[in-house]
């Protein structure tokens, strides 16, 4: 099985889905433990979806199982050069240069470097069509063949769409996706407010109340998931009737689990720690060193010491539960996707993914 799913990632990153590679093999960290194409595979999906995090711990972990591997130093080259830190970029590509002799991708970073230091022009290194070139290759997919034709095809029929069906397309910014939160409405003539909760955390007018509904829609409707699920939050908190109630957790079932590309407004630690009920059932990315680290075969917990990570500053510390098992000892650095979880009555994170944060071979 777990070479299987190696399998399906290949063909996955082979075919531009690098959404699909990080969906299928983030979770499955423990089983490919010593396996340098796993990590090659998704610290390079990271890079071309933007999480240079994800993608530095991932390929730091490449390099150490398979050192002085071209490829994964031109990724690491690639998230210099995207941090402006021509520096690093440079020794890796001089690295490439020295051990693959001719390698385009090495020899065009270096002659980008050259060009921009001759013509004293920093902001051509952080142009993104110059960067992107220098992303390691994707492999040649024949299917690659048929898509231009196959994209021409549909450009046609959209333009007749356009033409003869204008009344079925969505309107600008009115937001296609999950159409069905439109059909969630506050019926006329329902109570709003429930007089009996007027000492509720949060004692809302019946203004604020249909306000916070509508918000929570807009939310829903702009893919801001973790803004709808606070709004969703301070309406059960407040003074608002059950039916109203009723209607706020039908919209919460809209939201769905992102991953480290996806995440979006992920709340901080100390504005979860300021008001941690309003954030509970929310997605947060947070950093932090391993602690009393409890691990089973299929699952693992620990105390995360939330900022210390690099041993700067301490901002607190919770507990960490997963459902899945990862390589880690007490000690390690880490990078937590997870979510606010308050059933033990303090704040702890769920675990949907977590980044090791590799140090340096």
């Amino acid at each position: 099985m777990p070479q299987s799913l190696l399998q399906q990632a290949s063909r996955s990153y082979r075919r531009r889905r690098f959404d699909r590679v990080i969906r299928l093999l983030e979770s499955q960290i423990f089983r490919f433990r010593e396996n340098p194409v796993f990590f090659y595979l998704l610290g390079c999906s990271c890079l071309r979806m933007g999480d240079l995090g994800g993608a530095e711990s991932y390929l730091r972990r490449a390099s150490q199982l398979r050192p002085q591997d071209p490829g994964t130093l031109l990724g690491m080259a690639a998230i210099h050069l995207k941090r402006a830190e021509t520096e690093q970029a440079l020794e890796l590509w001089l690295e490439v240069a020295e051990l693959d002799h001719g390698n385009r991708l090495a020899a065009r970073g270096l002659e980008l470097l050259r060009r921009a230091a001759a013509r004293e022009d920093p902001q051509m290194l952080q142009d993104p069509r110059r960067v992107q070139a220098l992303l390691p290759g994707v492999p040649f997919n024949p299917r690659t063949l048929v898509l231009p034709l196959a994209g021409l095809a549909a450009a046609a029929l959209l333009a007749a769409g356009v033409l003869l069906l204008p009344g079925y397309l969505p309107q600008r910014g009115g937001g296609s996706g999950r159409p069905e939160v439109r059909e969630v409405r506050l019926a006329a003539g329902q109570p709003t407010m429930d007089p009996s909760l007027a000492a509720a955390r949060y004692p809302l007018t019946e203004r604020q109340i249909q306000e916070s509904f509508e918000r929570t829609k807009r939310y829903l409707l702009q893919f801001r998931d973790n803004l709808a699920t606070r709004e969703v939050n301070r309406i059960l908190l407040s003074n608002a009737s059950a039916y109203v109630k009723e209607k706020a957790r039908l919209l919460s079932t809209f939201t769905r689990v992102p991953d480290f590309t996806t995440v979006r407004d992920a709340f901080s630690f100390r504005e979860v720690a300021v008001d941690p009920p309003l954030h509970e059932g929310c997605y947060v990315v947070w950093r932090g060193k391993v602690a009393n680290l409890t691990i089973a075969a299929e699952s693992l917990s620990f105390d995360l010491l939330v900022g210390y990570e690099s041993q700067q500053q301490l901002q607190g510390v919770l507990r960490v539960r997963s459902a899945f098992a990862a390589e880690l000892t007490d000690g390690d650095a880490v990078e937590v996707l997870g979510r606010v979880d308050l059933a033990s009555g303090e704040v702890a994170l769920e675990a949907v993914s977590l980044h090791r944060l590799y140090a340096t071979p």
